[in-house]
């Protein structure tokens, strides 16, 4: 049976860092580079989460790249979101080129806020940029007892056509999330590949091969070695390829950006676009059965046996679930080489870094 491999882990190089005084260092840092705190503090926030769940690649290790294209002009720490668009039911919203965590909260909060109005909610994004882990953003709506979705644009394609060695879109991301009453809500977050560029990039910083069906290397060929993949598969073939279009076609063309083909530059730097739907759990007039459905249904679930190699059976959000209570408790892990990037960029304003009198 095919399973899908964690990010790697090896304690050595690992040091667990409180979460609170980290957002507060990433807070500081970016005021430092001009960004007001109030949107300081979101874009922390949303890198913490993701930390806190146990995507890493999206985390605090992505800050160091942030500030750089602060510096580069390629992020407006300033930049303003604006309306393009708005209806009872639907939004556009214009990002500013500012870091995309504070736009894409901005939209999922608005795109819930209509879905009390009216029962749905839809914002799309234009002119924005990297906004981290999608899972963070459609976890918003499931704690306010809604359904939500969200999808993402990166940077050109690296990930291949199917039937193809050469890529055909992008590795877009997307994420849905539904609430329940058990702690656990349901949480589908992935990316369209076989895994994220940003897991390929942990088991280089770990020194790892990775599995052997995630990407090709410059001439086409299947790799293990991190360094040398060029090109992603697609997860589940056609399936993972098909889902990579419709992402880009929703992130994209729908607010007049572009398909994945069509973007030459670094995801740091090239135009992001983002997409949020939000449902109304209680608008469809069965809250109670909803709740009393779902929540037995994914109970028996986990109960099941588990097959040969499986620990347990678990539901798509679970470990994450789990893994945030644990990091809450002792602190986010973070590489040493994350945290001598992020000690290097606090050096230049004299920030002092909380791990250092751990």
């Amino acid at each position: 049976m095919f399973t899908t491999p964690a990010y790697p882990a090896d304690t050595p190089q690992e040091t667990r860092v409180a979460v609170e005084p980290l957002k507060e260092l990433l807070v500081k840092m970016y005021v430092k580079m001009g960004m007001f705190k109030a949107e300081a503090e979101i874009a922390a926030s949303r890198q913490v989460e993701s930390d806190l769940r146990g995507i890493p690649s999206h985390g605090v290790r992505a800050t160091p790249r942030y500030l750089k294209a602060m510096e580069t002009g390629d992020i407006d720490p300033r930049g303003q979101t604006t309306t393009v668009v708005d209806t009872p039911a639907i939004a556009v919203l214009d990002g500013g080129r500012n870091i995309g965590h504070v736009v894409a909260t901005k939209a999922m909060k608005l795109a819930i806020s209509k879905a009390k109005e009216v029962g749905t909610g839809t914002v799309a994004v234009k002119n924005s940029l990297h906004y981290g882990a999608s899972g963070v953003y459609a976890l918003m709506a499931a704690a306010q007892g809604m359904i939500g979705y969200t999808t993402t644009s990166t940077g050109g394609a690296t990930v291949a056509a199917y039937g193809s060695a050469r890529p055909g879109t992008a590795n877009n991301a997307f994420a849905w999330a539904a609430p329940t009453r058990t702690g656990k809500p349901f949480c589908l977050d992935m990316a369209c590949a076989q895994s994220s560029w940003g897991k390929v990039d942990s088991w280089k910083l770990y020194g790892q091969p990775m599995p052997g069906d995630w990407a090709l290397d410059a001439e086409g060929r299947p790799t293990t070695d991190p360094h040398a993949a060029k090109i992603l598969l697609p997860a589940a073939g056609a399936r993972g390829s098909a889902l990579a279009l419709v992402s880009a076609i929703l992130a994209g063309p729908l607010v007049g950006g572009k398909m994945p083909l069509h973007k030459t530059r670094h995801p740091d730097h090239e135009d992001s676009e983002h997409f949020f739907y939000v449902i109304d759990v209680a608008r469809f007039g069965f809250e109670e059965r909803f709740y009393a459905e779902l929540d037995s249904a994914l109970e028996e679930i986990r109960n099941l046996p588990p097959a040969e190699g499986f620990q347990r059976t678990t539901i798509a959000g679970d470990l994450e679930t789990e893994r945030t209570a644990r990091n809450l408790a002792e602190g986010v892990p973070l590489h040493a080489s994350d945290l001598a990037a992020l000690a290097t960029c606090a050096a230049k304003w004299k920030l002092p870094v909380p791990w250092a009198a751990s």
